[in-house]
């Protein structure tokens, strides 16, 4: 109707990663845990999952948002100029794919959350290395990756630095789950957030303009009240970001 103005409430569209399994299989699927979607509907965002293809930038066009996703795989030494101290389970297209998003996602300053394997692969395309092996290279460490559910939280970790996007303050500590037998190491592109008690490096974010967030636990999981500072920080990102464009 003439002189009536309808006014939109945008919810930011977060693209979320899947795995996938079975490559060569005739009925090869796509796999998420239904908590990834669940709780950036739950935050205020409206989820998308992402099929592996070359439409890159036609995603990025359409995301407000990034999520990459954790797995039971690891990143190729090879792409942060590592050679294999072991045999390792990769997934190749899954990494191409993911780093293909990262890279274009931090050019747009777009906002990104990596979870556990996906901090891994935001640390090294910032230009990070990672320990290959926590217990074969981390002297006294402790147990990351439990045979126990991902709801149950396993270790401390405490809050090392000043956060750009977060209010935290430095000294917190909170009790997280942890599924993961590789860290990231210290780099000049990335500030170190927190360390759980043996010093492996748990959240990072980047020093470039945007938010790009990595978390070495699983918040999906709603298991520590940090979790909810994350998730409501990235979709806040990810409003904000949406507001940007629209004012273009």
């Amino acid at each position: 109707m003439a002189g009536i103005k309808i006014k939109m409430h945008h919810l930011p569209r977060i693209g979320i990663t899947p795995d996938i399994n079975e490559l060569d299989h005739p009925e090869t699927e796509y796999v998420v845990r239904r908590n990834y979607a669940d709780v950036v509907s739950r935050t205020g965002g409206l989820p998308f999952l992402l099929p592996y293809g070359e439409q890159i930038a036609d995603y990025l066009e359409a995301l407000d948002g990034l999520l990459i996703t954790g797995g039971m795989f690891d990143i190729d030494p090879a792409l942060y100029r590592q050679m294999a101290r072991k045999k390792y389970v990769i997934k190749p297209a899954r990494t191409h794919f993911e780093q293909a998003l990262v890279e274009g996602a931090l050019a747009r300053s777009m906002p990104i959350l990596g979870i556990c394997n996906g901090m891994q692969l935001l640390a090294v395309c910032l230009g990070g290395e990672l320990v290959q092996d926590i217990p074969s290279e981390v002297d006294g460490a402790l147990e990351h990756k439990p045979d126990q559910p991902g709801s149950i939280a396993q270790h401390e970790i405490r809050i090392s630095a000043p956060s750009l996007h977060f209010e935290m303050s430095v000294g917190e500590v909170h009790k997280v789950n942890s599924i993961h037998h590789q860290s990231v190491l210290p780099c000049d592109a990335y500030q170190t957030l927190a360390l759980s008690p043996d010093g492996v490096i748990e959240a990072i974010e980047a020093k470039s303009d945007g938010f790009a967030v990595g978390v070495q636990w699983h918040p999906e999981y709603g298991v520590a009240d940090i979790d909810a500072i994350v998730l409501d920080g990235f979709l806040t990102n990810a409003r904000e970001y949406f507001q940007r464009r629209s004012a273009r």
